[in-house]
Parts: C-alpha cells; structure tokens; sequence
C-alpha cells in the first residue's frame, strides 16, 4: 500500500492565475497545521513538476511525512485557460434565461438577489435608452458628459468584470450549443487528470476539493469518471457486508452511522477489485445549492434528474431497497450513479444574509442532494463578514486562524481520521 494520498483542488471563477489558489490552500491546511505535521518533519512543502496535468504552468506540492507517516500531494486542476472566448452575448443568454422566471420559482435564498439585479438592470436599460433617444424627446435629458462617461464605464469597465467573472459560470452552466465544447473539454480533462492520479500507482486515497463553479465542475468530474470503475468484475468476489451495512444506514437515516460506513465501504469495494480511491468530495462555498436554476428548469425537473440516476446523490438512489445491482453477476456491484456510495461529501459555506454578507453563492446541500452530505456552516471576522465567498482558506492570523480555517481542516481530514 503506497504511503502517500492526493488532494486534487479545483479552482473558481475569474482570471486565475496558476497556483495562486492552490499556493493559499496549501498555507492554510498543511503549512500553518501543526496538528498533522510530523513532530520531527520540516514542516513547507515541496515544489515538484506535475507529471499529471501535462502543463508546465503547474507544480506538485508534496509534503513531508505526516503523523501517520504518509505524505501528501496537493495539485490543482487548473481550467480557466479552456475557458477562452467568452463575450458578453454569452452571459446575456444565461442571464435571461435565470431572471426571466416567475419570484415564486426563484430559491428562497436568491430572491434578495434576483429583485436587486432586476431592478439595477431596469435603471440600466433606463440610461441606456435615454442616451439613443433624440434629447428633444426626452423626458429628462442627461448632460453630455454623463452620457459619454457611462459609455466609458460600461465598455471599459462593467462589460469586462462581467465577462471576467460571470462568463465561466454562465458558459459552464448553460448547455447552449456555443458553450457545449468548452464544457466537454473542462470536463474530459479533469477526468483526464483523475484517472492519471489513479493510475499512477502512487497513492492510497485521493481528496477532490472544489471552490466556487469548481465544486461543479468536481461534481461533473465525479458523475463521469466513477462508471469506469464502478462494475468493474474481479477474479475472487468478495461477499460484502458493509455494502450491506451502509445500505441499513440509509434506511435508518443516521447520518454519522452512513458517514462512518462510507470509508469502510471503499475499503471493502478496493479489496473486491475495484480501483476507486477518492474518499471526500469537499465543497466551498457551492451554487449547487441553487441547483433547481442552475442544473434544471426547477425543482420537479432537478428531482426527477436524480431519481433517473442523471445527477448523483449522496446517498445514492435505490436500486429498490439498495443501491447497488443484485448478483446475476459474480458479485454485486454499485450502479452508475452510486458515486457517493463509498465517497463522503463535506459542504463548507458562509450564510448569506442581505446579499453582501457571508456568501450568497455557496448554502446547504443536504436538502438538494442527500442527507448523507454533512453541510457545516461557517463564519469569519475577515472583512467583517462582507462578501465572503473567496475567503474559506483565507486566515485571520496564522496562530488563530479563524474557525472557518479549522473545519476546513476538519473537513479535508489528511489524517484520515475516523
């Protein structure tokens, strides 16, 4: 068994730079964490080459031992570069289509939301109309040179934060045949890039962490990559009581008995043949939560998606009373769609409240996509609470680093702990 695991980081919106975000990760999880240093170990990291992403913009950082004698490799999937061409049609597209919907239809949570950008896009159009009208027939005429200064303002400066950092997710998330290929490709790298980490032979345990319109783009990874490995037929089958186990945990709706039972299950399916290795998907501040908007035309739409097996849960759905197939075969086996069968799922957000606090982006998932995701919601002093949504690794200090820091911590759990 190789003494060595993998963290996979997904980045977010806007123009990133390589590493940057993974850089900060690392700082806040491992660098400053005393905790799961080894006593004896220096403490940074390594910067090696990346032989998994074929980028040479990339670098492995790997650790030295840890408490349990096994050493860490963080990498990040990097994809802001695939992401190339966006224009401000292409937010336009998907921005109507979102705000063009009944109040009643808009998640409880984004309604604050929904009602300000509709009106400031109201107030817009206003200005807008009243600078191509002729000024004789305005009912107000604007000054020449507020006139030119908003046409300033909106060519130089609006438009291009607009495109910046609203275009990745409005092209990710709308399937309009102008986008299709940009996500085909964001996506058949990742899984590129996961299944180089588990073909390599290197590690005992892969972490996928998502941030942002990453945790979609690590769920999409997730959905695709697990059916390779899910019925995959071995030579001895195993009988398996902890498939059997964790399926009594769903029925009995104990989220701590089902979490518990998901790292035994990958280790009872890893003994039976199959070569899955990732055992925590952490999310950050995730717009999964708005995923009756985002991945559906509404709730109805989302849920019978998941019920049809198109968008995993955690738990899975059913095959019956269980979510695995009954042997015809050698040996039962986890259907397509059972990706969070054997890998945990951890939601880390800010609360919002009135929009500009905590993270309007991120929210809860257990009521979306399973009971058997642990959401914990967490709360920071940085920027006094303000518009949070880039702040999950970001500490206060490196002796305090913030609570927000510590269930980070918690929740990527390096020392695989229990």
């Amino acid at each position: 068994m190789p003494d060595k695991q993998a963290v996979l980081l997904i980045h977010g919106i806007g123009e990133q730079r390589p590493m940057d975000t993974l850089r900060g990760f690392v700082k806040a999880v491992w660098t400053t964490d005393k905790n799961v240093q080894h006593p004896h170990a220096r403490p940074g990291v390594f910067s090696k080459p990346d032989d998994i992403s074929d980028s040479f913009e990339l670098r492995r950082l790997t650790t030295t031992s840890d408490r349990n004698n096994v050493r860490t490799d963080f990498f990040e999937f990097y994809w802001a570069h695939l992401m190339e061409g966006t224009a401000i049609r292409h937010v336009l597209t998907w921005a109507f289509r979102l705000l063009f919907r009944w109040p009643w239809n808009v998640p409880r949570q984004l309604r604050a939301a929904w009602f300000l950008i509709v009106m400031t896009l109201l107030i817009a159009a206003t200005f807008v109309a009243l600078t191509v009208v002729p000024e004789e027939h305005q009912p107000m005429a604007l000054p020449k040179w507020l006139t030119v200064m908003l046409g300033l303002l909106t060519t130089w400066l609006i438009v291009p934060i607009i495109n910046s950092f609203v275009g990745d997710a409005a092209r990710y998330l709308d399937p309009a045949p102008a986008n299709i290929k940009r996500r085909q490709e964001i996506r058949a790298e990742g899984i590129k890039v996961l299944t180089k980490l588990h073909d390599s032979g290197e590690y005992q345990r892969i972490i996928v962490v998502g941030h942002s319109l990453g945790t979609v783009i690590g769920y999409d990874i997730l959905t695709y990559a697990w059916p390779a490995f899910a019925q995959k037929e071995t030579a001895n089958p195993q009988p398996h009581p902890k498939l059997d186990a964790i399926e009594e945990a769903v029925a009995e709706q104990s989220l701590d008995k089902y979490r518990a039972m998901q790292r035994e299950l990958l280790t009872e399916l890893q003994a039976s043949g199959c070569k899955w290795l990732v055992s925590d998907f952490v999310t950050l501040g995730s717009p999964l939560t708005h995923a009756e908007v985002l991945l559906a035309r509404d709730l109805d739409d989302l849920k019978s998606k998941q019920q049809e097996r198109e968008l995993p849960t955690c738990p899975p759905v059913l095959e019956k009373d269980k979510f695995s197939f009954p042997a015809e075969r050698k040996h039962r086996t986890l259907h397509h769609a059972a990706v969070f069968g054997p890998t945990r799922w951890t939601n880390l957000y800010f609360p919002s409240c009135y929009v500009i606090r905590g993270d309007l982006v991120g929210g809860p998932l257990a009521d979306i996509f399973g009971k058997g995701i642990l959401d914990c919601p967490v709360a920071t002093s940085l920027r006094r609470g303000f518009f949070s949504h880039t702040l999950y690794w970001s500490m206060e200090t490196e002796e305090n680093p913030g609570t927000h820091v510590a269930a980070l911590r918690t929740a990527l759990n390096v020392l695989d702990a229990a």
